[in-house]
């Protein structure tokens, strides 16, 4: 019994000693989970942050390339009718070369100047009816 009582003093600072690294070791765990657990909301935030995100992201992409798809039919449409107009243009221009006007006009000015001044008026109303075409839609 008196080995007992000797021993006691050194049985308790083992048995301090082992309830304090108890204890140390108990505490680092709880506060690496709570960290973790801390971490986790976050993550679970920032994951329905960039969900979203995606989402939007999409829609915009699929707007974007609908919008795409009207502009590049716009532009084929306006590239025809660039070539029509094109076409037009080179009809109109092999006229005039095929002909001398200028003399055609000296010699029998009753027959062009009338058709000249009539085909003017025509361009310059068109010219006018353009521009209020144009200046409407800029004011609307």
């Amino acid at each position: 019994m008196l080995g007992l009582i000797k021993a006691m003093p050194l049985m308790l600072v083992v048995a301090g000693g082992a309830y304090a690294y108890h204890t140390t070791t108990v505490s680092k765990a709880e506060a690496t989970i709570a960290q973790l657990e801390a971490n986790n909301v976050i993550l679970k935030q920032n994951t329905t942050k960039l969900e979203s995100a995606l989402e939007t992201e999409t829609a915009s992409r699929e707007q974007a390339e609908k919008n795409l798809k009207v502009q590049l039919e716009a532009v084929g449409k306006l590239t025809e009718a660039n070539t029509e107009m094109q076409a037009e243009m080179d009809d109109y221009l092999s006229i005039f070369k095929r002909h001398d006007l200028t003399r055609l006009a000296r010699a029998k000015p009753g027959m062009v100047e009338p058709r000249i001044n009539n085909g003017t008026k025509k361009v310059f109303e068109q010219i006018e009816k353009d521009s209020e075409e144009v200046q409407n839609a800029d004011s609307n």
